[in-house]
Order: C-alpha cells, then sequence, then structure tokens
C-alpha cells in the first residue's frame, strides 16, 4: 500500500503541464450544465430537473473530454516529442480549443432558449462597431 501514494504523485506531475486545459474542460462542461439546468427550469418547471440525467451527461462528457485531451497530450509528448511547429501540446490545446467552442456554443443555444440574441451575433455587432470607431479616428487623425 505504501506504492499508491507516489503512483498517484506520479500520474500528477505528469500532467501538470496541461492541468489549465483539464481545469478549464471541466469548468466549461460545469458552467454548461448549470445553464441547461436554469434554462429548463425556466422553461418546463422545476420538475423538468432530473438529478439522474444530469449525472449521465455531464460525467460523460467530462470522461470524454479529459480522455481525449489526455490522450492527444500522450501523442505530443511521445509522438510529436512535446512540440509541434515550435508549439508546445498543439495537439491538446488544440483539442481542448474544440470542445470549449462546443460547450460555449451549447451555451449560446440555451441563452437564445430563452429569447437573448446570439452571443456570435453580439461579437460581430461589437467588431463592426469597434472598425467604425477606428475609421472616424483614423479621419480625425489626418
Amino acid at each position: 500500500m505504501s506504492w499508491i501514494k507516489p503512483l498517484i504523485f506520479t500520474i500528477l506531475a505528469f500532467f501538470t503541464p496541461i492541468q489549465g486545459l483539464l481545469l478549464l474542460l471541466i469548468s466549461f462542461v460545469t458552467i454548461d450544465t448549470i445553464m441547461a439546468i436554469f434554462v429548463s427550469i425556466k422553461m418546463k418547471g422545476i420538475k423538468s430537473f432530473r438529478s439522474a440525467l444530469l449525472r449521465k451527461g455531464m460525467t460523460a462528457k467530462i470522461f470524454l473530454y479529459l480522455g481525449t485531451v489526455i490522450l492527444a497530450y500522450m501523442v505530443d509528448m511521445y509522438v510529436m516529442g512535446g512540440s509541434t511547429f515550435g508549439i508546445q501540446h498543439l495537439l491538446s490545446k488544440g483539442l481542448s480549443s474544440i470542445w470549449c467552442y462546443g460547450e460555449i456554443k451549447s451555451m449560446d443555444e440555451n441563452s437564445m432558449k430563452l429569447g437573448n440574441r446570439s452571443f456570435f451575433v453580439i461579437v460581430k455587432d461589437f467588431l463592426k462597431k469597434v472598425t467604425g470607431y477606428k475609421d472616424e479616428i483614423k479621419k480625425i487623425v489626418e
């Protein structure tokens, strides 16, 4: 039994370079789940909330996301040598970005169910306004 503690610490130390990615994914899944629960209760009432569905959906997502990122990390380390095109853990970071985008899209869809505008439309409008201000500032400076 004395070997369990060092084994756990060794595994944790091995995954230290991607701990931020793993925590980020857990955070996104948790926020998306909380938002989905809120939307469900808001639209259908408290009876629509079921803990079994929550447990299945959230747990499966977390294991899938973390498992694939850990696998990508191992490919990064042992196949790619830790760096691809000069970027450390590129495959892990890319896969994490894809999973985070999926969660953001899910949060956006939940928000739109409540009658809000799409987050992506809001960002697009914001960028149009900022570029408009940029053009006006250029005119003033010239």
